[in-house]
């Protein structure tokens, strides 16, 4: 009796025919080069111990061309990242986070989260795992304290978590969602803080005020790590993927994007991120195209300052000068011999998924700017033919240019609040 075709590698074909690899897809044909892995692994150590030293590690640069292979190399980077485990998130820059709105990217991160060994969203996980009494939660406290007594942090998360212990089991079982939901990007009203703080006999002990949301947006990235180390994780890895989209924006809103991404490469001197070390994946015209056409790096800082963001000026010009020097991983076009092992490994696959042996294909005309995606889907394209009409034939394949022309459209979502909490 023939075995049944294995479900999870026939997903993993249709998702490489589709040319946008599932878990299952990464998974199964995994990532050889040992020097990009022991470089990775060596960001998740320095992550770890910068939490503890109080710096931030400096993140990790993709670059390559569309279909090059960068979401592949994300998505092999989470499994790494959560094998030791670190919480993971994989985030797409787009018109519902843009790079320029920390508030609106924070919540992203929270929200696309995932925590090793739980099924649940993370700031809940880690207050279900926090535990009062105990060293962990005790260093948290306290450095939330010290933190708003310097004026560096709201009073709200010192507040909060003093909270936490003291609240009647029924007003907390009420009140439960409102705290994580606070903690992962939501509002929560000072006087309903204020409430609680009376309620115990400590109206004064805390001076909670309202604070500006993208502040707060600000604040809770660097509370969320510490949170999570707090049960156990070894840090927080965030992966950004499509980030040329912030060519498209317009000069003022690249240039907040460039400060933005300092800020979670770790490249702000000032306003470090510890427990966070981030990967950015970009094509690799982006340089040529936004340094070199559009001038960034002299009309962005200018837009800055014309506004009065002097700060966000300084962290931006930073961000242009680490990406000019382009180092990080690139991805070039795959020779022969890459391109023969990758098609015998789906081939493998393809048989697993459909118990159907794929003939050896030729690999053609190597083309400079045809990317590995490309041949990929070509070759699936042509097993499917042969296996479901006996045909064979050939596919042609073109490249997709970037687009990087300005659309004001990737700015008009609504953004997030960033008035003073009611």
């Amino acid at each position: 009796m023939r075995d049944h075709p294995s479900i999870e590698r026939r997903g993993a074909i249709e998702a490489l025919r589709a040319g946008v690899p599932n878990r299952a897809a990464i998974r199964l044909l995994g990532e050889r080069d040992g020097a990009l892995v022991n470089s990775f692994l060596e960001s998740l150590g320095r992550c770890t111990q910068g939490l503890d030293q109080g710096r931030q590690a400096e993140g990790n640069l993709v670059w390559g061309s569309f279909g090059a292979g960068k979401s592949h190399l994300l998505g092999y980077m989470r499994e790494l990242a959560l094998e030791r485990n670190f919480v993971v998130s994989l985030v797409p820059v787009s018109k519902e986070t843009p790079m320029f709105d920390p508030a609106r990217l924070f919540a992203a991160a929270i929200r696309s989260a995932e925590v090793p060994g739980a099924n649940d969203e993370v700031i809940t996980v880690a207050l279900s795992r926090l535990k009062p009494e105990t060293e962990p939660y005790d260093r948290l406290e306290r450095w939330a304290t010290d933190e708003a007594r310097a004026g560096s942090l709201s009073a709200a998360f010192a507040a909060l978590l003093w909270l936490i212990p003291r609240l009647a089991a029924e007003d907390y079982a009420r009140d439960r969602a409102r705290i994580p939901r606070f903690f992962g990007g939501g509002r929560l009203n000072a006087t309903v803080v204020k409430s609680w703080l009376r309620e115990q006999g400590a109206a004064k002990l805390f001076d909670i005020k309202p604070t500006r949301e993208t502040e707060l947006a600000r604040q809770r990235l660097r509370f969320a790590p510490r949170l999570m180390s707090s049960v156990g994780f070894a840090g927080w890895c965030v992966l950004l993927d499509e980030v040329e989209l912030i060519g498209r924006y317009s000069s003022l809103q690249r240039g907040r994007s460039y400060a933005e991404l300092a800020r979670w490469l770790g490249w702000d001197d000032l306003d470090g991120l510890p427990g966070i070390t981030t990967v950015a994946a970009f094509t690799d015209d982006f340089v040529d195209q936004m340094f070199d056409n559009r001038r960034d790096e002299e009309l962005t800082p200018q837009a800055l300052e014309q506004k009065g963001l002097t700060r966000q000026s300084v962290s931006a010009r930073r961000c242009m000068e680490e990406l000019r020097r382009m180092r990080g991983v690139r991805l070039a076009p795959p020779d022969e011999p890459a391109l023969s092992t990758a098609q015998s490994r789906i081939a493998d696959l393809y048989y697993d998924a459909y118990r159907w042996r794929p003939t050896v294909l030729a690999i053609g005309e190597r083309r400079a700017r045809k990317s590995m995606r490309q041949y990929i889907k070509s070759w699936i394209t042509e097993w499917d033919i042969e296996r479901l009409y006996g045909e064979r034939t050939t596919i042609e394949a073109q490249t997709i240019q970037t687009d990087y022309s300005e659309s004001t459209e990737l700015e008009q979502a609504a953004p997030a609040a960033d008035a003073d909490e009611e």
